[in-house]
């Protein structure tokens, strides 16, 4: 290992808008991949389901709406 990496460094979590886009990407990647007839409908919305289905999507749904409540943007 490099000097100054320690082993239990992790890389750093990313903000909750990060993994909404992220998780709208691998959505959007399913879809595609249905219309291009690559995979068949059961896969695709297997591939939907676990993407909603991921624990860091509802965290950062949740971080995101807990904040627009607290921090409420003026119109």
């Amino acid at each position: 290992m490099p000097p100054g990496i320690r082993a239990d460094s992790a890389a750093p979590k990313p903000s909750p808008a990060e993994t909404i886009d992220q998780s709208y990407d691998r959505a959007m990647a399913a879809i595609g991949d249905y219309l291009e007839h690559r995979i068949d409908a059961k896969a695709a919305l297997d591939g939907l389901i676990a993407v909603l289905d991921e624990e860091e999507l509802r965290e950062a749904i949740t971080e995101v709406l807990v904040d627009a409540k607290v921090h409420p943007r003026s119109n």
